[in-house]
């Protein structure tokens, strides 16, 4: 077996999200597993409890369960080398290694990852608003007869018809019922009633939770891209977010989403261990739900 390669931490603190990406590194536990393979390769149970110690709580126990396919998928992409030791594979570190001299040497030429950032999704916004707004002030404004004056024929000038301000002042009798009911306050609309509320058990499902990871898989969106993916609004939508944010599927920053470290993991897993997992997943997100509306 060729002797590892082994990179300086201090190198590799200066790369930042852009370069990870450039390097197909997109996962935080892969980066960390790289991270950790680069700058001390060995055994795999090293590793395994040497970036353990720097993690708690769920992180810790995700990265306890999942190190084992995290190690055979990256293999298998390339990343680490094939064997009993957990190493760079010869190829991704001389990629690695270029990089760190590029940006020692400041010659790094990393472009802006593309894709779709709070900033051009809201200048979009920004801009459809105020064409919007040029086309409605353009808009030539037309009075619409109404659908009665269109039923009504004209009537003929040998029977003219009485004026109601005749009718209100008049003396008779005939005019007595008139005059009251235009006194009589106009009938007001019966209050509408609430909607009621969504089941936990149709909020939270796996084909949701599914459509949720692939949604945000490689982008952030707004809240209301979102709802429009899920067919969520208004308090369905704020309750399916306050669930996921605490399980750390999702996160939210003012009014953009993205997945947390949970939501990441659950995205790169296969489609059919992820529909298992989801399985699993969905009866613990309806009992927090429930459990929020109860409190």
């Amino acid at each position: 077996m060729t002797e590892p390669l082994v990179i300086d931490a201090e190198g590799l603190a200066t790369l930042n999200d852009q370069h990870w990406r450039r390097l197909g590194i997109t996962q935080t536990f892969d980066r960390l597993l790289v991270e950790a393979a680069a700058t001390r390769p060995g055994q795999p149970a090293d590793i395994r409890g040497a970036v353990a110690e720097s993690l708690s709580g769920g992180a810790a126990k995700f990265w306890d369960l999942s190190f084992t396919s995290l190690t055979k998928d990256l293999t298998r992409r390339g990343v680490l080398a094939s064997g009993e030791r957990v190493q760079l594979a010869a190829e991704f570190g001389e990629r690695l290694n270029r990089l760190l001299t590029d940006l020692a040497e400041g010659t790094s030429h990393v472009d802006p990852t593309p894709g779709v950032t709070l900033e051009a999704v809201l200048d979009k916004a920004k801009k459809r608003e105020e064409a919007a707004k040029a086309a409605k002030a353009q808009r030539p404004r037309t009075r619409a007869a109404s659908p009665r004056a269109k039923a009504e024929p004209k009537e003929s000038a040998a029977t003219p018809r009485k004026r109601s301000t005749e009718m209100s002042t008049s003396t008779t009798p005939d005019a007595k019922p008139t005059a009251a009911a235009a006194a009589a306050p106009a009938a007001r609309p019966a209050p509408r009633a609430a909607a009621p509320r969504t089941p936990s058990s149709k909020l939270f499902t796996s084909l949701k939770l599914n459509r949720l990871l692939d949604s945000l898989d490689n982008a952030q969106l707004l809240r209301v891209q979102l709802g429009e993916r899920l067919k969520l609004t208004g308090r369905d939508l704020a309750r399916f977010l306050h669930v996921t944010n605490a399980t750390e599927i999702t996160r939210v920053t003012g009014e953009m989403v993205e997945l947390h470290w949970k939501g990441r993991e659950l995205a790169r897993t296969a489609s059919i261990d992820r529909r298992m997992v989801l399985i699993d997943l969905v009866p613990e997100l309806r009992s927090r739900d429930e459990d929020a509306d109860e409190a």
